[in-house]
């Protein structure tokens, strides 16, 4: 399994095939070799996608990435697990999209978040992403630091149970 990114709007299902030699990438079925990823981090970058040098403008807002490509400007971001919990996936709960390294931890147990805030902020492959909150609640606890390594799909930070999970209710947590 992959990570799905939202992209202008629309969902692009995104499984890493293979990281060595060369970061290999498989978007909506097609697969797409990455010869140079890039730098972490806001600016300008250089990407050699299947021998193609890309020069493209990067700035995190928000829970997404604007980007800059060929004179069109784009956003991109995880997407939502609104779209998971219609599958039957727990949306107090934010998971690994794909294995790294914690960068930051932004909240806190205890500390009340609106849906969208960062978490914490991981990184793959040299690429930094903002984790949001599903939901807005309270963290429960965010079991690892900066530094930490993970697994693709590791739980690494979960909100209080809502009230209002499974149920019609009155909106009231």
């Amino acid at each position: 399994m992959g990570f799905s990114v939202v992209l202008d709007g629309t969902a692009h299902e995104i499984e890493i095939v293979r990281r060595r030699p060369e970061l290999v990438l498989r978007v909506d079925g097609r697969e797409h070799v990455v010869n140079e990823a890039g730098d972490a981090g806001d600016g300008m970058h250089r990407l050699v996608i299947a021998g193609t040098a890309l020069t493209v403008t990067r700035a995190e807002v928000d829970d997404a990435q604007v980007l800059r490509l060929a004179g069109r400007t784009h956003r991109a971001s995880l997407a939502s697990d609104d779209d998971a919990d219609a599958d039957g996936g727990d949306n107090s709960e934010v998971r690994a999209p794909m294995p790294g390294t914690v960068v930051s931890v932004e909240a806190a147990a205890g500390q009340a978040v609106k849906r969208g805030a960062t978490l914490l902020t991981i990184e793959s492959m040299k690429l930094q992403t903002a984790l949001a909150a599903p939901r807005d609640g309270t963290v429960a606890e965010i079991p690892v630091a900066a530094g930490d390594p993970f697994d693709k799909d590791q739980v690494l930070a979960r909100l209080e149970p809502d009230a209002a999970d499974g149920a019609q209710g009155d909106g009231h947590a």
